[in-house]
């Protein structure tokens, strides 16, 4: 075999350096739209509590949101003291307020809940 020519070898280093070029924008694109699919609120609200969001109905799957729900009150002790100062505190009329904003909370989490079952319902 021969030897190449500078040029010849030139020319085949830049097309090898488009060709993986290319390859990495591929790969960009791809991992920016997985990323893009992991930021909406029901991506991270699966990611917090896993269970929650693919649980069957069945009886493990209480016990499983239950052991999720100590994991996390063990795990950030502070999320318990705010809750339990937010429930035991306050005026009457604080009560109030707080009794219906866990209530919009509760609802919307329920309907998110219920969206993301008519979506796997739909998906299998």
């Amino acid at each position: 075999m021969g030897k190449s020519s500078p040029a010849v070898d030139r020319a085949v280093r830049i097309e090898l350096l488009r060709a993986r070029a290319a390859l990495e924008r591929e790969a960009l694109v791809a991992n920016v739209s997985r990323a893009a699919g992991q930021l909406t609120p029901a991506a991270a609200l699966r990611g917090l509590m896993p269970g929650l969001m693919g649980a069957t109905r069945s009886s493990g799957a209480a016990s499983g949101l239950a052991m999720q729900a100590w994991r996390l009150w063990r795990q950030y002790p502070v999320l318990g003291s705010t809750l339990s100062a937010l429930a035991l505190g306050g005026s009457r009329k604080s009560r109030v307020v707080k009794a219906i904003v866990g209530s919009v909370v509760a609802w919307k989490a329920f309907q998110m809940w219920r969206d993301s079952q008519t979506d796997d319902a739909s998906s299998n």
